[in-house]
This record gives C-alpha cells, structure tokens and sequence, in this order.
C-alpha cells in the first residue's frame, strides 16, 4: 500500500485515511453480522430491512435465524470470527439482549473479538458506560435523516463526545 501524507492508496486504487478495527476485520470476511432485532422506532427511507426481519423481534446471526446462545457461538466458530457487528432494527431498544450478547461473546472468544454496534439513537451515558463494561470497543452513530443538518448542540453531539 502506497502513502502519501496520511491519505493511503491499496492495490484497487482506492483512497483511504485508515479503516476502523470493525472496518478491517469485515474486510477480511471475519466478521458475524448479529442482527439482534427488527424493531426500530423510526421509518428511515434508505432501510433496507426484508419483510421477515422489519419490526418483528428476531435474531438473526450470518443470515441463520438465533434460537439459543449456542446457535450464534456456532455461526461466530464456523466462521472464525474475529469479531461481531451488532445491528438491526435499532439494537439499543434491546439493551439487555445486546449487553448479554457482548458478555457472551467476550466469554467465548476474549477480549480481542472486536465487537462493534451500529445505532441511530442517541444513548445516554448511562447505557453508554454499560456498553463499555459489557466489552463493546465501537459505537457507530446513524442519526435520523432529518437530525444530519442539526448535530451540533443535539443529543447526538452529547452521545458522540461521551462515547
């Protein structure tokens, strides 16, 4: 990979600063995909969201339906995973689900497993700091279409500088 300054170029051509560890381990192909549940409280128009998973509370792990705990630590030893990507609907309306599923993945694969979430709220230090305690090590923010303009002195400032 080619330098210059800070901005590096890869074999493809591509211009990049740097990719965030999640980025770097789903480049590889060694992330689970944990969709832990189709439940959001917004209606966003880019949602990609299937019909079977669209408000409906289901867990999903690599595409495979989650039933149990074993189900997903069988999906994260199949595929080698080297770490989680957390999503949904809006995973944080599951707050307990998510801080278990941390915990039980950190368990199973220690610290190193890179776990990462995807949210479009604005968590508050609180669940925040229980984020952090269960092992999570990134928390990507995808605030509403209509707050984009608007972040500065919003909720989501106040989330992003506590993260």
């Amino acid at each position: 990979m080619a330098k210059t300054d800070d901005i590096e170029t890869d074999e493809s051509g591509s211009y990049s600063r740097f990719l965030a560890n999640g980025c770097l381990c789903c480049k590889e192909g060694a992330k689970m995909v944990l969709f832990v549940t189709g439940n959001c409280l917004r209606d966003c128009f880019f949602c990609p969201l299937s019909d079977e998973r669209k408000n409906k509370d289901v867990v999903f792990a690599n595409e495979q339906m989650i039933l149990s705990d074993a189900d997903i630590l069988k999906q994260a030893h199949e595929m080698n995973a080297k770490g989680t990507g957390i999503t949904g609907g809006e995973p944080l309306l599951e707050y307990d689900r998510v801080i278990h599923y941390i915990t039980l993945l950190k368990k199973e694969f220690g610290k190193s497993h890179h776990i990462h979430l995807y949210t479009s709220m604005a968590p508050t230090d609180s669940t925040l700091q229980g984020l952090a305690a269960a092992g999570l090590d990134e928390i990507r923010f995808h605030p509403p279409h209509d707050a984009w303009n608007k972040l500065e002195g919003s909720e989501y400032e106040t989330s992003l500088l506590a993260a």
